[in-house]
């Protein structure tokens, strides 16, 4: 359960009068762009989208600024006490010591363009047994794949509930769309990366460019738990669904569970998976690494339709 929430207002760095939480962003069924007016940074993340999920462990220290933005001042909308101002475009987030979501809103108050950060505080896990609160993880490697950072056993999940799975957290992507497919009780444990989200929504961008009326992506597999990867006959060790920056994905815009007919030849077939994964090859902007990983293309079986495979595994890969 998410605690009370207070609300502090920061303008051009200095705290004056409570205000109420900023009201999240309205559902729709067309395709939002979403992209701010203005960035926000949140610790290593670069935010460009006018809301999006960013994870904290439990009292940690987090700078947020309102970059390349208009000069003007600032309202800062978070929870009480976890905000301290630095400057007049930046501030000091001490995530709260209860897991849970925390929105933080910055708002530039001359033209009332804002940023909504999803703040999940992650509960922690010392991967002491296979479960965590009762919910069946299974075990992770804790020897790193080639001592990369990126494959070292999670130091904490999000905690999904009733309450919060239905969050939005990126302008065309809810969080129930990326939890594990082992149960479909609450609560449970997950994991979503910031820069997958923000890869998803560029290549949605893509497609509704090329005249696709897509509205978000169909997650067929997003964050799985050790114990579900294996119990689905994966033998993979290292699979980036279990550190939460890879999704199976496909279009689904009527909704039927299968893949779209992308390329207009009357049938839903691998070279409709092919097709996708050509808008993900593209690169929004040229040399930028953020986003290189794996892609993988996969033919229908008899139980599904075609669908790519997309992870920021930090090298490239192709299969």
């Amino acid at each position: 359960m998410t605690p009370p929430r207070a609300f502090l207002l920061v303008l051009s760095g200095l705290l004056v009068l409570p205000v109420v939480a900023a009201a999240a962003p309205p559902d729709s069924a067309a395709f939002d762009r979403g992209t701010a007016a203005f960035s926000v940074r949140f610790g290593d993340e670069d935010i460009s989208r006018r809301v999006m999920a960013v994870t904290a462990m439990p009292g940690a220290p987090v700078r947020v600024s309102a970059e390349a933005a208009p000069t003007g001042g600032y309202r800062v909308d978070a929870p009480a006490n976890t905000l301290r101002p630095v400057s007049a475009r930046t501030w000091r987030f001490s995530a709260p010591q209860r897991p849970g979501l925390y929105p933080v809103v910055v708002t530039d108050t001359t033209t009332g363009a804002a940023v909504r950060l999803q703040v999940f505080v992650l509960t922690p896990w010392d991967h002491d047994g296979t479960t965590l609160n009762g919910y069946r993880v299974g075990r992770y490697e804790m020897q790193a794949r080639g001592d990369l950072a990126r494959y070292e056993p999670p130091a904490g999940f999000v905690k999904v509930t009733a309450q919060n799975k239905d969050a939005r957290i990126s302008p065309n992507f809810r969080l129930e769309q990326f939890l594990c497919k082992q149960t479909d009780e609450t609560p449970q444990f997950a994991l979503v990366r910031t820069r997958l989200l923000q890869r998803l929504e560029q290549i949605l961008a893509a497609l509704n460019d090329r005249g696709h009326a897509a509205s978000t992506l169909h997650v067929m597999s997003g964050y799985r738990t050790p114990y579900y990867n294996r119990a689905i006959g994966n033998t993979t060790e290292y699979s980036r669904h279990l550190y939460g920056d890879a999704a199976d994905i496909f279009v689904d815009a009527d909704d039927d569970g299968w893949m779209d007919d992308l390329t207009g030849d009357g049938r839903a077939t691998e070279t409709d998976a092919r097709y996708l994964a050509r808008l993900v090859r593209r690169r929004p902007t040229p040399g930028d690494d953020r986003f290189e990983g794996g892609l993988g293309v996969y033919d229908t079986a008899s139980h599904r339709g075609p669908f790519v495979h997309v992870d920021l595994r930090g090298y490239r890969a192709r299969w």
